[in-house]
């Protein structure tokens, strides 16, 4: 097994990533990584596990559930890679058996120790090269998809300072190999990420002056010395005072040897001072995107390695330049994203590496009230800047395309094309030398753009859209409302731009609180409002890329509008294609073609082939859109047939899982997705579960006929939600339900809810609740003379009062039970009424009477074919065996009932209960559990 920590939680087996299901099966395992090949104890695993939610009463069944789940998950049913430590028969821990080579944590220290110890021994190429390597490891922040717990965060902590170390340790590597120019850039976010870091702020007034910029290195220090005595009250360290005395003295002892020289071609270095420098100024609050710009540093330093393979086998000539590459880079992501203020950002990083020039345009793809400028109009700012007179430029593109490469070709420039439309315009304007670089931005993924190298830029993560924030606004007042900047960052939904404007409200207002803006920006309806400050609107910014659509000539134009309208109606974090296919009443051909084409414009979201997100700012501007151009009938239409899919799939999927459950099928107009059997059910269930939930929530508060799809959906819900233990979402979908049927005067819909809201007190064993719930359900069924519901409530009123220690009133709740159900020919209710008997009875001591009931149960479930409850029966035996001290009759039991509890999407709960039933039985005889 291959585990990877440096970013999200992977397992990989054979040739194959690993799901790792529910969260606590995560955290078990981070815990477990965190303590790799060392014994954690019980009591720690479970403090970690359930520490600040309080523990389960069943806390250790449940843990030794999640173990023998995990087990199965990694394919060691064995247990020679999960080790059970044992005290006696008893579990005192568990031990994760792992390959150093095979953990990337690990393997990430030894690289790290190795590039340490050739700097010690004065080996900077290979010590690069092996921090590299390390560092090329990361993915994101560690376990960042694993619940906290102690033992992660506390890892976490340990592994993210190791990092850090391990940067700084390489930048001193490239700097003993005279790479100061090359690491400049990478020093100026380090220092500002960590600015009390004086071992890195060194390092960057070292790079800087060995680089000729004396003042530059000397500004540096000053800046950190003022920091420390405002914010600590300190001076730097002697050892960053001396180096600071050497700079101020010009000490050439600090320039790297000349073996260690970092070389730049001789022409490169004689036309520096005549290069065109183009940049816009960088942002000052440019924030993150640390990922990004070392894709892009990477693809340049590929770049000079080919270039200095190409010197080392040229008999001359420009300082082997014909071996370069041109470096393409093109940033796509949606308005606002900040692909523009990356692009600069880098640009300004990496303008060193680019002496004859930088070359900047603002292509006006996506800004609103102007054109796309033509490139032939582009190439002739450049071909002037480059110093060719205006009435040699060519009027044909053509022409002037071929002459600014010419002109290029022997030259090391730097080309940004900002704000791109399309492959069209960007290909003329692009360099073809050998030691040229372009960053391009577009809204659009420039997919046939040749050697283009893509990154796609997303929202920022949490902490990067804070820190965003503290530079706009000022790290004190951010940092003085902690909870407000998290929901002003929420809010915006970590896009830079809404971000920049919130922030420049702020600042313009320093005496108001961020709490004031929090409450006008939580106002769904006015959100975009006010996130329009001065001259930037997040509105504006995304009306350019919807009137492409609303305005465009293509047949799917107007298909694509619609859909990115009607689609900000429909609840839920994101709409497959099947379901979009109903909303929209179109094709499916149709459908995925206009959304294939919101998502080339980033006005969406697809992770994968089938599925679609928008974010929730453009939701909201798609809202705006649709209520001023669709009317409110179709708005009401689409989303009734897209509710309606849901349902109707719902039912479909509910009905494949358990197939011999009477289900209550409610005639729905539209089709379903197709389904064809348990499996793909169950996958189709789990995947549209939020989407499900919101429709729920969203359709009861609606008019009557959606209300009603609302009520229903939450029925269908009820046995894929229960047998999960989902009793959170069990709880919020039936108290919707309630409210809705009892608005609509709907008593049989209100009696399955509260029937159905039961179960979800059960999971919580709130078994008080459970009654009150069930006797308000069985007033109701009486009343309307309700058999099948009636005999329904009446077998769970019986289970709670055995739960509360009631037996004998549930034994006397049960018997009447048996009479409805015999008196009415109910077969499946006797069967279950027969089995919640001899609970009752084997609560009061009695279990050759609750034998019997098992007993006559079995035959009954075999009878009608029910295996659920043939599964039920057995287990219930093997268990009445077990308290007797008759172990091998209840081994027996329980093997058979378990294969039931192994089907997919069947009662996965009863599992764990089984497999928990067999360990006091197995301990017994001396033997593992499962099929003998």
């Amino acid at each position: 097994m291959r585990y990877r920590v440096l970013g999200a939680l992977e397992v990989r087996g054979g040739d194959r990533w690993i799901s790792l299901g529910p969260a606590k099966w995560r955290m078990l395992l981070a815990v477990l990584l965190c303590h790799a090949n060392r014994t954690v104890p019980t009591e720690r695993l479970l403090d970690e596990l359930w520490g600040e939610e309080g523990q389960p009463r069943s806390a250790g069944k449940l843990l030794q559930t999640y173990v023998s789940r995990l087990r199965q998950t990694l394919g060691d049913e064995s247990g020679e890679v999960l080790i059970t430590d044992k005290q006696g028969y008893k579990a005192h821990g568990y031990r994760l058996a792992v390959d150093a080579a095979d953990f990337d944590a690990h393997r990430f220290e030894q690289l790290v120790e190795e590039g340490r110890r050739g700097l010690d021994r004065d080996g900077p190429e290979a010590a690069a090269e092996r921090l590299r390597e390390a560092l090329r490891l990361w993915r994101g922040a560690p376990f960042q998809d694993v619940p906290p717990a102690p033992s992660v965060q506390a890892e976490t902590a340990r592994l993210t300072e190791l990092r850090l170390q391990a940067v700084d340790a390489r930048v001193e590597a490239d700097l003993r190999c005279g790479r100061h120019a090359s690491v400049l850039g990478e020093l100026e976010t380090l220092t500002a990420e960590h600015p009390f870091r004086e071992d890195l702020r060194g390092r960057q007034m070292l790079a800087l002056y060995r680089s000729g910029r004396q003042a530059d290195a000397l500004a540096a220090y000053r800046a950190l010395r003022r920091s420390l005595a405002e914010e600590l009250g300190v001076e730097p360290t002697p050892a960053l005072q001396r180096l600071h005395q050497r700079i101020l003295a010009g000490d050439e002892a600090l320039m790297p040897s000349p073996e260690r020289r970092e070389e730049r071609p001789a022409p490169a270095r004689r036309a520096a001072s005549r290069g065109p420098r183009q940049l816009p100024p960088a942002s000052p609050a440019f924030t993150g995107r640390h990922g990004e710009v070392a894709v892009i540093r990477t693809l340049l330093e590929e770049q000079d390695r080919h270039g200095a393979e190409g010197a080392d086998g040229a008999d001359g000539g420009a300082g082997g330049a014909s071996g370069r590459p041109v470096v393409i880079a093109a940033i796509d992501g949606t308005g606002g994203v900040g692909k523009s203020s990356l692009a600069i950002h880098a640009a300004h990083q990496l303008a060193d590496r680019f002496p004859d020039g930088q070359l900047y345009v603002d292509l006006h793809g996506a800004t609103a009230g102007l054109t796309a400028l033509d490139p032939g109009e582009v190439l002739g700012r450049f071909l002037r800047a480059l110093g060719v007179d205006g009435s040699q430029v060519p009027g044909d593109t053509d022409e002037a395309s071929a002459q600014f490469r010419s002109l290029a070709a022997g030259r090391r420039l730097l080309v940004i094309l900002d704000n791109a439309a399309s492959v069209e315009q960007v290909r003329p304007l692009l360099p073809a030398g050998p030691g040229c670089s372009a960053l391009v931005t577009s809204r659009e993924m420039l997919t046939t753009l040749e050697g283009a190298t893509h990154l796609h830029l997303d929202v920022l993560p949490r902490d990067q859209a804070v820190a965003l924030l503290e530079r706009i606004v000022g790290a004190e007042r951010v940092r003085a409302e902690p909870e407000e900047a998290e929901a002003i960052t929420r809010l915006c939904g970590g896009l830079p731009l809404a971000l920049r404007i919130a922030g420049a409200r702020l600042a313009a207002r320093p005496g108001r609180s961020l709490r004031s803006l929090v409450t006008k920006l939580t106002d769904a309806r006015g959100r975009l409002d006010e996130l329009s400050f001065g001259d930037l609107a997040v509105r504006t910014s995304f009306q350019v890329s919807y009137d492409g659509f609303r305005e465009g000539r293509r047949s799917d134009d107007q298909d694509a509008a619609r859909a990115f309208r009607l689609l900000s109606a429909l609840p839920g974090p994101d709409v497959s294609l099947p379901v979009a296919t109903a909303l929209l009443g179109l094709t499916p051909g149709r459908t995925e073609s206009a959304l294939e084409r919101l998502v080339d414009a980033q006005l969406l979201e697809s992770p994968d082939s089938i599925r679609y997100h928008m974010h929730d700012l453009l939701r909201l501007f798609a809202s705006e859109r649709a209520e001023q151009e669709d009317s409110e009938a179709e708005r009401s239409a689409a989303v009734a047939r897209g509710l309606s899919c849901y349902l109707a799939t719902a039912q479909q999927a509910v009905t494949l899982l358990d197939p011999l459950r009477p289900w209550p099928r409610h005639p729905v107009e539209g089709a379903a997705v197709p389904l064809s059997d348990g499996a793909e059910a169950e996958a189709w269930l789990k995947a549209e579960l939020r989407n499900l939930l919101a429709a729920v929530a969203y359709a009861v508060d609606g008019p009557e006929p959606v209300a009603r799809l609302g009520v229903r959906l939450a029925q269908s819900l009820q046995w894929f939600l229960y047998p999960r233990a989902h009793a959170q979402d069990l709880q919020t979908v039936n108290e919707l339900a309630i409210q809705a049927a009892r608005r609509l005067g709907d008593l049989e819909s209100e009696a399955w809810g509260l029937d159905h809201l039961a179960g979800a007190h059960w999971l919580r064993r709130a078994y008080g609740e459970v009654r009150a719930c069930l006797e308000d359900a069985l007033e109701i069924w009486r009343e309307l003379g309700h058999h099948e519901g009636e005999l329904r409530s009446l077998c769970n009123l019986a289970d709670a009062l055995c739960e509360l220690g009631l037996h004998e009133e549930a034994i006397e709740v049960q018997q009447g039970q048996l009479a409805l159900a015999r008196k009415t020919g109910d077969l499946a209710a006797e069967v279950i009424g027969l089995g919640n008997l001899g609970r009752a009875h084997r609560g009061l001591g009695r279990p050759e009477e609750a034998l019997t009931c098992f007993k006559e149960s079995l035959e009954g479930a075999r009878r009608a074919g029910n295996i659920h409850h043939e599964g039920f029966a057995l287990y219930e035996m093997g268990i009445t065996y077990m308290e007797q001290g008759r172990f091998p009759e209840g081994r027996t039991h329980l093997d058979q009932a378990l294969p039931v509890w192994k089907q997919p999407g069947t009662y996965e709960s009863w599992r764990g209960h089984t497999w928990s039933g067999l360990f006091p039985a197995c301990m017994t005889l001396d033997i593992g559990p499962g099929p003998r």
